[in-house]
């Protein structure tokens, strides 16, 4: 018996005492709608996921760019001597952003939960650095570094921010490149740039972060 006969056990229906299995068909209509509300259930969440990963692509490109200065801050701050040096540190470590990041809180439930609380810690670390740099005030120049531990705090902010770029590769299923060169030639940029500001007392907050978010390098 082939499959056409759990339908219909002849040919052509309605002729010659040939019956319609009209339940077996009701079955399969059924089947086929649901399949169909299936289908277009699903669609949105598709698009949802889809448009996810092109914001957390964004984020990753971002995010990227944020680790170079955060590493460049990092190793002046471990090695800071001078006030410039402690405030060369601090206000290149402003280039860490947390809103390429929040901007992907709406689609935590179609991520995985590893990258959400990934990049929920990498906000609330960003966010605290923040908050703490507004409470400090800038060192003039000749008056030493202060006893606060910013190499601490940046350490745990890098720290952070490397495992959400670990997360965000997984997810996106992308690579990184060794950048440790690339954070090193920073880092020569800025302990350059805080000698020059330790030897310009005329340089106030304002003017010494001009010099360093407006630096290519």
């Amino acid at each position: 018996m082939s499959w056409w006969s759990a339908f219909s056990t002849c040919w052509p229906p309605g002729q010659g005492g040939c019956v319609v299995w009209w339940d077996a068909w009701a079955a399969i209509g059924t089947i086929g709608a649901t399949a169909a509300a299936v289908a277009l259930g699903l669609a949105p969440m598709l698009a949802r996921r889809q448009h996810a990963k092109a914001v957390a692509r964004i984020a990753n490109i971002r995010l990227g760019i944020q680790l170079l200065h955060l590493g460049a801050s990092c190793e002046l701050a471990r090695n800071a001597r001078t006030a410039s040096d402690y405030n060369a540190a601090r206000i290149n470590a402003e280039h860490c952003d947390s809103k390429p990041f929040a901007e992907l809180i709406p689609y935590f439930d179609v991520m995985p939960a590893e990258l959400s609380n990934a990049l929920g810690l990498c906000i609330a670390d960003i966010e605290t650095m923040h908050s703490l740099f507004g409470k400090v005030t800038f060192r003039a120049a000749g008056s030493g570094a202060p006893s606060a531990d910013l190499s601490g705090l940046l350490d745990q902010v890098n720290t952070t921010m490397w495992k959400a770029r670990g997360a965000l590769n997984r997810y996106l299923g992308a690579t990184d490149k060794d950048v440790q060169p690339a954070i090193a030639n920073m880092a020569t940029s800025l302990l350059q740039l805080a000698k020059l500001a330790e030897a310009k007392p005329a340089w106030d907050e304002d003017f010494m972060r001009l010099k360093i978010l407006g630096r290519r390098n």
